[in-house]
């Protein structure tokens, strides 16, 4: 007969105070080391420290020593310098687990989908981004050309009106509207 451990709370509340002792310790020392590693462009090793910064949860452990933005940003970008998107997207997602409010990770995921050729996960990303700042132009911009590559000109429409409803004397938005107009067949 299987019996479980005895003093499990015990335990596990020695575990968490031996973690949080080396955390005091190696979080500070990994950040200054990811910061130097990175000002450098040493991106393998750059991702090496953010990995084990990830892995020890430095940013839930304390936040103003780790900034999770930051740990999971810069990773992300040490990945797209080594050209690997598809780890940059893995990153990326990781932190927005953490951080889904998050527009800079966003962004940053936009991004690694549009090298990697996934545009249907890019205007995707870009749909939450409006979502989650209704008003910023730029983003509207960047959306209205990824439908308009892509040939999805009623939903172009649509952004571009939303830029106009903004922005009334957008002369770009005007013009790309118009040049939708005619691409969708409508009049």
């Amino acid at each position: 007969m299987c019996v479980p451990p005895a003093e499990t709370g015990t335990s596990s509340k020695k575990d968490k105070q031996k973690l949080d002792s080396l955390r005091k310790v190696r979080c500070p020392r990994l950040m200054s080391s990811a910061a130097e590693y990175y000002r450098n462009r040493d991106w393998k090793q750059t991702v090496k420290i953010y990995e084990e910064i990830t892995t020890l949860d430095c940013d839930e452990w304390n936040s103003t020593y780790a900034p999770p933005q930051e740990i999971y940003q810069y990773y992300a970008i040490a990945y797209e310098q080594m050209g690997k998107f598809d780890s940059s997207e893995y990153v990326l997602l990781d932190g927005l687990q953490k951080l889904p409010d998050n527009i800079e990770l966003r962004k940053r995921l936009a991004y690694s989908y549009k090298k990697q050729r996934k545009f249907d996960k890019e205007i995707i990303e870009f749909e939450r981004l409006i979502d989650m700042a209704p008003e910023d132009v730029s983003i509207m911009n960047d959306l209205s050309k990824l439908y308009k590559d892509n040939e999805r000109y009623d939903d172009q429409i649509f952004i571009l009106e939303k830029i106009l409803a903004l922005d009334e004397s957008n002369e770009i938005a005007q013009s790309e509207l118009a040049m939708a107009f005619e691409s969708s067949g409508r009049d």
